[in-house]
């Protein structure tokens, strides 16, 4: 397979997705620390690059979700797993609308199917509630 380099930025109507090393640090660190209170700049650093080394040897792909209005990073999303017949869709978002996050989530579907359309799809999804579960259960 050729190299993900080429794979970001990717924009949806109110979201542009790069790699996590094309964002401020502390963004992302905040990021973090509304999910784990001890996140800090070492945790968050390890954090970084393993998503580049998992993108580097192909293994997933993971952008960071800016808001493109307000200009704030609002979490991470994409696809692990890649190596397995079961890749998994991440979605991980705060302070964003229901109707936002399906937009992610149908984004990162809808760039699965085009990548690798033979495999399935297991969910990753947070916050996770009835309406998005539903709408995944639809696809």
């Amino acid at each position: 397979m050729r190299s993900f380099e080429g794979l970001r930025p990717i924009i949806t109507e109110h979201f542009y997705m790069d790699w996590l090393t094309e964002f401020k640090l502390q963004s992302v660190i905040d990021f973090q620390k509304q999910q784990d209170e001890k996140a800090d700049i070492m945790s968050t650093s390890n954090f970084i690059n393993a998503i580049m080394n998992d993108i580097m040897s192909q293994k997933g792909l993971l952008w960071g979700v800016m808001d493109k209005e307000t200009k704030h990073f609002v979490g991470v999303a994409g696809i692990s797993n890649l190596q397995s017949d079961d890749p998994i869709v991440n979605v991980n978002v705060l302070n964003i609308s229901t109707d936002a996050e399906l937009e992610l989530i149908r984004r990162i579907i809808q760039f699965k199917h085009q990548y690798w359309p033979d495999k399935n799809s297991q969910f990753n999804i947070s916050p996770l509630n009835d309406e998005i579960k539903a709408a995944i259960d639809a696809l």
